[in-house]
């Protein structure tokens, strides 16, 4: 009898939830139409946990801005164990491109604060001017490896923050 009141129990938790997950994915996939890279917009938005709970647009930019701001922090983070990582090599190139890159994380994660201001106050055109300056950040850690002619060691950082900025940017705009 406990057997048979415990399988009840999960189906019944089961058609509860899936049809409400797949509900909230089909959310995430209608607000990410208009965004010129759809498929990478749905995967941002599903990987935070948040995402799920989301029944408005709003909601959805606001979590796009945390993980912006979120891939801010983690390319300062990133320069910061590439420059120990990489510190007995005594490579001044790369030292320098570093220290440059951590700079523009580190300016971009307070551009991105600012922006969570302006879009709590509903100024969006602001918010989103920020973020697009935000998003040079990786443009210009690109170039600090070109100029110093340096093994580029953060562009996979580089490009996942453009491509979080961007989405975030589409989506607000």
């Amino acid at each position: 009898m406990a057997l048979l009141a415990s399988s009840t129990l999960i189906a019944i938790t089961l058609l509860v939830v899936i049809p409400s997950t797949l509900a909230d994915a089909k959310f995430i996939s209608e607000v990410c139409d208009g965004i010129s890279d759809r498929p990478d917009c749905v995967e941002v938005l599903s990987s935070d946990p948040q995402s799920v709970n989301a029944t408005t647009r709003e909601e959805l930019q606001s979590i796009s801005l945390d993980i912006c701001t979120a891939a801010a922090r983690e390319g300062e983070k990133t320069c910061e164990e590439e420059k120990a990582k990489h510190e007995h090599e005594r490579d001044e190139k790369l030292g320098l491109a570093l220290n440059m890159c951590s700079s523009e994380y580190n300016q971009a994660g307070h551009t991105l604060e600012n922006a969570r201001t302006d879009f709590g106050n509903h100024a969006y055109n602001e918010a989103a001017r920020k973020i697009g300056e935000a998003s040079l950040a990786a443009d210009n850690c690109e170039k600090a490896f070109y100029n110093q002619g340096a093994n580029n060691v953060m562009k996979q950082m580089n490009k996942k923050m453009y491509d979080r900025c961007d989405i975030c940017w589409q989506l607000i705009f």
